[in-house]
């Protein structure tokens, strides 16, 4: 582990200075100054803490620079020297600036003293206030490195208009935990999480308040309900709270690639679905029920969302990888094909689409004008709360870790997709709508393999502007992901707790000696599961065996050769 943990670090450098060299030089002087943060004509929100000024040259020395920084208009002007390569201002300054700009252009410069060399950006404060937090989750890379270590993994908690740090509402989590979402007033959380016997399909759905318990009473699972194993893909919680839109009977790719090179350290990981249903669950019923019209088995249909007066659903859409003998397999396990996918010699190009929720009985799904039949791959759909764009990612083929992934914008009606101007060069996407429609958050690995969080102002027009680095959020050699606004008081926090006994809990029991502990924990998780697959029967006896307990460890044997992956037995 310790190789690994300098190997990072390194190569990040390396990195660094790579994409440095590509998307800042331009020029051949090694005393060239080059601005990094921010970038020249950002709109930054009004409530926004002073940023951290970045700037670099090919001379790593240590000279001098003056900055001045400077309102349009003349009213207010500070001046400062510093030996370092970034600079900030006290927030007393930074709201001065702010304020005597009357949202004008701000300028900032920095002069090296010695040589002369100098740049200067300008930026400029919205009217727009984004006016709520983010949640999002904090992991290492690559995906073999977090695998191996779930409990590195938190949920972050960012008040955007605070200079304190992210408030960290989950840590260390023993289990993979993605996608989330909320309700539209924020008072309800749906969060997609392994749990149990790591089950791909668990699903938490709990009120949002002070502290937040997963445990057994807001616990769901997708392959309980199906009877058998399911990802339960992209799971979303509906506007009112009442229905989860999700994917059942899916099958995915999935590739993680050795980091053995730069780019498999940036792109871990291909992961996609290649077949897929949409299904609804009714909250108060408790029944889950495929959607007539994104239910086709020649189809694969995931990635859904609401729209926001609950009435439709937009989804991707692509043509299904046909299923073979092995109905209930949910990766697909030929390698040959999945070597065809990772080396491009198969594509697939998904299509978004809309579909009348209509109480659940669904109706015919229409290709959305724009975002489909382009001859790309459109996914991630993001719809603005007052329900007129859709921001979506486009890219050649498949979805997820794409780095062609670009942002687009297309009427919820259709029409002409276009990419907007906040697009990096390397990965746009994981976007999320402020509740009021102004702002869109994302993620780009343009400054760094550690994706970072970026934030754009959407105009009345589809326009977005120049995007400004969330730079708080970042953490050492951990990537932001997946941030989704939530309709709160920014200022308000709060913890979530997982109360789930896993199988790592037992192992790291029994490494540390303690079987009597182990024991006890092994009690919690048989008490806590309703159902059991074959290779939860094969997991369960395998660590009864550890403990030292033949007798308990072959009622699962047992159990486990009169099991099939898609039967279920309750206790």
């Amino acid at each position: 582990m310790r190789k690994l943990n300098f190997f990072i670090p390194v190569l990040s450098i390396i990195i660094l200075g790579v994409i440095g060299f590509v998307f800042f030089r331009n020029d051949n002087s090694p005393l060239k100054i080059n601005i990094s943060h921010p970038f020249k004509g950002a709109l930054l929100p009004p409530e926004f803490p002073a940023p951290r000024f970045e700037w670099w040259s090919e001379s790593r020395d240590t000279s001098m620079y003056d900055i001045s920084l400077s309102t349009e208009n003349k009213k207010y002007a500070i001046h400062a020297t510093t030996n370092q390569q970034n600079w900030k201002p006290d927030e007393t300054t930074w709201d001065s600036i702010k304020l005597m700009s009357e949202f004008e252009k701000i300028f900032f410069k920095v002069r090296r003293k010695e040589g002369g060399k100098s740049a200067s950006v300008n930026f400029s404060i919205s009217m727009d206030s984004v006016g709520a937090p983010i949640l999002y989750r904090q992991m290492p890379i690559p995906f073999m490195i977090a695998e191996k270590n779930l409990d590195s993994m938190n949920f972050m908690l960012i008040n955007l208009g605070s200079s304190q740090k992210p408030h960290t509402a989950m840590k260390g989590f023993p289990v993979c935990g993605n996608c989330h979402s909320f309700t539209a007033d924020g008072n309800t959380i749906g969060l997609d999480l392994d749990a149990g016997l790591r089950d791909k399909g668990g699903y938490f759905v709990s009120p949002v308040k002070d502290t937040i318990l997963f445990d057994i009473a807001n616990y769901r699972s997708w392959s309980k309900m199906e009877k058998r194993r399911t990802f339960g893909l992209f799971s979303k919680i509906s506007p009112d709270g009442r229905y989860i839109v999700t994917t059942v009977k899916d099958r995915v790719v999935i590739k993680n690639f050795p980091y053995t090179s730069v780019e498999n350290l940036i792109y871990s990981q291909l992961f996609f679905p290649v077949n897929g249903h949409l299904a609804i669950l009714d909250r108060q019923t408790n029944v889950l029920k495929e959607l007539p019209g994104a239910d086709l088995e020649e189809y694969v249909q995931s990635n859904a969302i609401w729209t926001p007066d609950g009435e439709n659903i937009i989804f991707s859409r692509a043509e299904a990888l046909p299923r073979d003998s092995d109905i209930y397999e949910i990766d697909v396990k030929n390698e040959f094909i999945v070597n065809e996918y990772v080396e491009r010699k198969r594509t697939l190009k998904y299509d978004l689409c809309i579909i009348p929720f209509n109480d659940g009985n669904g109706g015919i799904a229409e290709p959305i004008k724009g975002a489909s039949n382009n001859g790309k791959s459109n996914y991630f759909p993001a719809i603005s709360p007052d329900g007129k764009w859709i921001v979506y990612c486009q890219a050649e083929n498949f979805m997820l870790l794409m780095p062609d992934s670009r942002l687009f914008i297309v009427p919820v009606s259709g029409g002409e997709g276009r990419e907007l101007k906040c697009n990096f060069n390397s990965m746009n996407s994981w976007h999320s709508w402020s509740p009021n429609s102004k702002w869109l958050v994302y993620v780009s690995k343009i400054m760094s393999p550690y994706t970072d969080m970026y934030l754009t102002h959407i105009d009345e027009e589809g326009n977005a502007s120049i995007p400004v680095l969330v730079d708080k959020a970042r953490s050492p050699y951990k990537v932001v992901n997946y941030p989704e606004f939530v309709n709160r008081d920014p200022k308000e926090t709060f913890v979530m707790n997982y109360d789930f006994v896993e199988f790592e809990h037992i192992n790291m029991a029994i490494k540390s000696g303690d079987m009597d502990k182990a024991k006890q924990l092994f009690q919690r998780l048989e008490d806590q599961q309703l159902y059991f697959f074959k290779e939860d029967c094969e997991n369960m006896s395998y660590m009864l065996n550890l403990m030292g307990m033949p007798d308990e460890a072959r009622k699962y044997d047992e159990l486990a050769r009169h099991t099939v992956n898609a039967t279920i037995f309750n206790n």
